[in-house]
């Protein structure tokens, strides 16, 4: 899943199809009313919880395996993502109250369960004491862990930087001067020339298989 949006359209797809009557709500924390009739049969919010009006036993029943249907289509994390959540710091956001799972240079992790969505994280900034009236801000929201914890390690500089790219060309080139020295250098002993051959064959198989094209073959047929 990547946003409540796609998931509450779908989720209104399906309550559609069973014979609801779904009314969108634009504006505010309320994304729609849901009929069975003409009572109102429950209010669903923005961050994912169903708020019954008039609770029937059947009604619920439905509504939940559209949830989990919408859960099961659109891969949905259901599974609790860390042990002992509810042993942890909790924290509320304007959206909800969540645990803290992590907390680097001012970066957090937070988690919960909706009762739609599955598991929903969010990382977000804190603020420095005293001077903002909100603790936490520029909060960005997940549903999939792995994405969430990428976004957490990259907010709070936890990264490691990406190691150097070559190119083909000049992986080629590499090889070719690996090449030359084992071929060439009478002064080699075993050892040294050893560890060259092991990091040709290394990164010999980054690079196509042809024969023709091995940067070692050209070289071979070069002193030929």
């Amino acid at each position: 899943m990547k946003t409540r949006v796609e998931f509450l359209e779908d989720f209104f797809d399906r309550l559609r199809k069973a014979g609801f009557r779904v009314e969108p709500l634009p504006d505010g924390d309320l994304a729609a009313e849901v009929y069975m009739g003409n009572p109102l049969l429950c209010v669903i919010t923005r961050d994912g919880e169903i708020i019954y009006e008039t609770y029937n036993a059947d009604n619920a029943r439905t509504l939940e395996q559209a949830g989990e249907e919408t859960r099961r289509a659109l891969d949905c994390h259901v599974q609790p993502p860390f042990a002992d959540m509810e042993r942890m710091e909790p924290i509320n956001l304007t959206s909800g109250s969540y645990y803290k799972v992590f907390e680097s240079a001012a970066v957090v992790l937070l988690c919960r369960r909706t009762t739609l969505f599955g598991y929903e994280f969010v990382t977000c900034q804190k603020a420095a004491p005293k001077h903002n009236s909100r603790r936490f801000y520029r909060e960005q929201y997940f549903y999939d862990p792995a994405a969430a914890q990428g976004s957490f390690m990259e907010r709070s500089g936890l990264c490691l930087q990406s190691p150097l790219q070559f190119s083909t060309g000049e992986l080629r080139l590499l090889v070719s001067c690996c090449a030359r020295c084992v071929m060439l250098d009478n002064e080699l002993d075993a050892t040294v020339e050893n560890r060259i051959n092991t990091l040709m064959a290394k990164i010999e198989s980054y690079l196509p298989t042809e024969q023709e094209l091995s940067p070692r073959h050209c070289f071979q047929r070069e002193i030929e």
